[in-house]
């Protein structure tokens, strides 16, 4: 019996073995599958979940096989980094032995140059750092005394560098305040958050610097022109089927290093052609000048400065090898997307008649110390050609390494990993935007698509649409946010609050309290700005609005595309409310709003002016700088995914509220309670808007 139950239990074992080796079958993926695999590691070598759903669908995997090779693929590149990295450190390491051994051999014989005696010894070494220690004392008096001589000299060429970019200097004069909640303003040197740009400062380059600067720029030039012109460095990509640059085969050729060697490293590539209605030589002028390079991009362009300008000083039109340093903030969006800086070397060159390359590429020549080290751009530019009827085409390529340090919230994340964050056609379609609205802003007539109340004069339209351009361009560079001050409260709630004291000109003085909160809808950005627009249910989330509908007293086109335009809003007051509303100061209140969408997006963004600021506007008689103006509004973006979910995907909406809590300067304080008013306020406009949209309530 005993033998029985034996043999039974070894057939049993034999059959559960046997069950194990068929489910450790492994199955090799065929040359499609795996060819299909790498390419998309080479974009994207971190999928997220949703990504790696799409592809086991289209290669017929199971997403556990995807997610295992994805694994196995980031371990065998690291090992792969690591074992060349071992190479170059052998290689290093066996020529410094051999300098070594070369400069100990030579210490042995050597000999004194005067009278030929023996090495230095013990006591000829003392003596030796003695007199090594004199002459360093008489080299700091000597070059204390040659300071004193060209201090005169030096001081010059200072007031010449400065007076060379008149006019360029952007500074965040804003300044953050508090680390600790309950005892905010209490002093403003200890403010958080300052901007980088406060220590950003022109330099005096050396003429060495000053050739290295130029051979930088002259191979990057090089570089572009040949990505320009060379259509088998670009593929298209599997993740949202823009062009990108061929990885493999760039490196071939330019022979570039990899600034970052982290595997959570990126290389981020793009590519996009535009005409836009602008003179060529027009625009190359707007590129070269950092206060209108930021006008020309102000949903992008968040700061620039020009740190030192080189070339030459003839026309456009004649010749334009001109180079430049420049320092620049990018930002779009939220902040929940954190900023890329960059201290660029930026070289304009005429290479055929009508025909110009503007390449920009990050250098390490300038002293850049305070530049974020997170983000690198390799040589990128435009190609532009000068076309009849006051045109251009412009072709743009984007080329940046990033490294994921400093990672972007969740929602933008897909975005960002796309075409649609920093890349090519986020440039190229602001630009078309913007060359459109200069093109109508410079019109001497008014022009039928426009209608007003209140309007009467082209000087009163040009007023606004000046006003309402530097309303959009207050809105971008508060986006940023970096007086980012931390209450654990509204963190909760998904806001973040920015405070500061606010002295800027054309800006309310005083105390100003900023909050955004960023959040997804299921529906597309056309619908969701659609829905902002209308007026007859504004008053559903907008404060302003009095709980009436509002009233639009003028309409100004800004562009080609019917829904970019300013709007002058007047709310309508409505018979239970008249007897209350003419008691306060906001009866005369109107609304000065702006608005566009592109392929991208959109952006709603609008300011509250009293009636008497907003006649001076409409006039045209007074400089609309001297208005002041506190903007608030909307941004509206894709969310990156609609290449895997649906043609038109789903819309990440950021609301942004600024509000003056002080008009006295002296306040030092701010409690708790100000910021939580804020932060409901903005809390019941998010959940209103969802209310409209017929969203789901988190």
């Amino acid at each position: 019996m005993d033998h029985n139950d034996g043999g039974n239990s070894s057939s049993e074992h034999t059959s559960v073995n046997a069950k194990k080796r068929e489910k450790r079958t492994y199955r090799r993926h065929t040359f499609q599958q795996t060819q299909r695999l790498e390419a998309y590691f080479m974009e994207c070598p971190n999928p997220e979940e949703s990504q790696r759903l799409s592809l086991g669908e289209e290669l017929n995997l199971e997403p556990d096989q995807i997610k295992f090779w994805f694994q196995n693929k980031r371990t065998q590149n690291k090992t792969q980094i690591e074992r060349n990295a071992n190479i170059l450190l052998r290689e290093e390491n066996k020529k410094i032995k051999c300098e070594n051994e070369a400069m100990l051999e030579a210490l042995r014989i050597v000999t004194c140059p005067d009278c030929g005696g023996p090495p230095l010894g013990v006591e000829r070494g003392h003596n030796f750092q003695n007199l090594s220690l004199v002459n360093t004392f008489l080299t700091e008096q000597r070059d204390e005394m040659a300071n004193t001589v060209s201090m005169n000299q030096h001081q010059q060429n200072m007031v010449n560098l400065f007076a060379s970019v008149q006019g360029q200097q952007i500074f965040d004069t804003h300044t953050s305040y508090g680390t600790i909640p309950n005892s905010l303003m209490n002093d403003p040197s200890n403010s958080v958050g300052s901007s980088t740009s406060q220590d950003i400062q022109l330099q005096l380059i050396s003429q060495m610097d000053i050739t290295q600067l130029s051979e930088t720029a002259t191979r990057a030039v090089e570089e572009l022109k040949r990505l320009f012109v060379t259509e088998d460095l670009w593929v298209m990509s599997s993740i949202d089927g823009t062009y990108v640059i061929d990885q493999e085969s760039y490196e071939k050729f330019s022979h570039s290093i990899k600034h970052f060697r982290k595997l959570s490293a990126r290389v981020e590539s793009s590519k996009d052609v535009t005409v836009v209605p602008i003179e060529a030589t027009n625009l190359i002028e707007m590129f070269l000048d950092s206060e209108k390079w930021k006008s020309l991009f102000p949903t992008i362009v968040a700061k620039a400065m020009t740190i030192h300008k080189l070339g030459s000083e003839l026309p456009i039109n004649e010749n334009c090898n001109n180079l430049q340093v420049i320092w620049e903030k990018l930002h779009i969006l939220s902040p929940l997307v954190p900023p890329r800086e960059f201290m660029i070397v930026r070289c304009c060159q005429k290479i055929d008649e009508g025909i110009w390359i503007v390449a920009d590429v990050s250098q390490r020549i300038v002293d850049s110390d305070q530049i974020n080290s997170f983000c690198y751009k390799r040589p990128s530019g435009c190609l532009i050609r000068a076309f009849p009827g006051a045109h251009s085409e412009v072709t743009w390529i984007e080329h940046v390494e990033v490294d994921h340090k400093p990672d972007a919230h969740w929602l933008y994340r897909e975005l960002l990993c796309g075409g649609s964050g920093y890349g090519a056609k986020r440039w190229t379609t602001t630009l078309e935007r913007m060359c459109e609205r200069m093109a109508l802003s410079s019109i001497l007539t008014i022009p039928a698509t426009d209608w007003s109340e209140a309007i009467a004069t082209v000087e009163g339209r040009m007023s606004v649409m000046k006003l309402g351009e530097r309303m959009v361009m207050n809105f971008n560079e508060m986006l940023t946010m970096s007086g980012k001050v931390d209450f654990p409260q509204q963190s909760k709630c998904g806001v973040r609050i920015s405070i500061r004291m606010n002295h800027d000109s054309g800006q309310p003085s005083g105390l100003v309290v900023s909050a955004a909160s960023s959040f997804s809808v299921p529906i597309t950005p056309l619908q969701v700005f659609d829905s902002l627009l209308n007026n007859e249910t504004r008053h559903q989330w907008d404060v302003l609005c009095y709980r009436s509908a509002v009233s639009v007293t003028a309409r100004i086109l800004t562009g080609y595309n019917e829904n970019n335009y300013i709007t002058i809003l007047q709310p309508t007051q409505r018979e239970d409310d008249v007897i209350s509303m003419s008691q306060g100061p906001t009866r005369n209140m109107m609304m000065l709003q702006e608005c566009y969408m592109d392929a991208l997006g959109g952006m709603i963004v609008y300011a509250p002016l009293d009636m008497a600021s907003m006649s001076l506007a409409t006039s045209g008689e007074v400089d609309p700088l001297k208005i002041p103006i506190l903007s608030s509004g909307f941004t509206i973006s894709n969310d990156g995914r609609r290449s895997m979910v649906a043609e038109e995907g789903g819309t990440i909406l950021t609301v942004v509220f600024q509000i003056l809590v002080s008009e006295d300067r002296r306040i030092r304080g701010l409690t708790e309670q100000s910021v939580d008013t804020v932060t409901s306020l903005i809390s019941s406009t998010v959940r209103n808007i969802k209310l409209l949209l017929n969203c789901p309530l988190e």
